[in-house]
């Protein structure tokens, strides 16, 4: 979801990033390429754990929108367009920060 080098530190991360990105994105064919690199690396269990992992924070996500969570203040002025240009910012359950 943004530009980095390396692997974040952790082993097999620029791997686990690219699953990731797969996930949330629309290429079936990055995604199925990406959950076989992950199956060769970690093996079968090693995809499980990354897709419950990447369903956990889509679903954590998901709960604190729908509840009306506010936006971190660290967050505010570099999501401000994106916010504006899918009309986020009219939700009911915005909060002025």
């Amino acid at each position: 979801m943004g530009k980095a080098d390396g692997d974040g530190g952790i082993p097999n991360g620029a791997l686990l990033v690219e699953f990731a990105e797969a996930v949330v994105g629309d290429d079936s064919d990055r995604l199925t390429a990406a959950q076989d690199e992950v199956t060769q690396a970690l093996g079968a269990d090693g995809l499980v754990d990354a897709c419950g992992i990447a369903a956990t924070f889509n679903a954590i996500d998901r709960v604190a929108d729908s509840i009306g969570v506010p936006i971190d203040d660290v967050r505010l002025e570099p999501t401000a367009e994106f916010r504006r240009e899918m009309g986020i910012d009219a939700f009911p359950s915005r909060v002025e920060s």
